[in-house]
């Protein structure tokens, strides 16, 4: 999986990245990238290995229902916490 985690130790934030253009699932994006174990806890503010690059794009976010927690319950799963580009 490829998770990028933002916010402080016992701070749960992150975002996922379960897919990118032509290519969907986690499994696939980063045999894709080339994103093996040896990546888990890396930092990206140090690392030479892989980092987040600012662009001149501006992305048009899209919000949406979450997949794949039914079993959170109606009010939890109906939450547009499921953002996409």
């Amino acid at each position: 999986m490829l998770n990028i985690v933002t916010g402080t130790e016992n701070n749960p934030q992150a975002v996922l990245i379960r897919s990118l253009e032509n290519c969907t699932g986690p499994g696939r994006i980063t045999r894709l990238l080339g994103i093996d174990k040896s990546f888990y806890g890396e930092d990206l503010v140090t690392s030479d290995r892989i980092w987040i690059e600012d662009s001149s794009i501006t992305p048009v976010y899209m919000a949406g229902p979450r997949i794949g927690v039914d079993y959170a319950g109606e009010f939890w799963k109906n939450k547009p916490w499921r953002y996409y580009l």
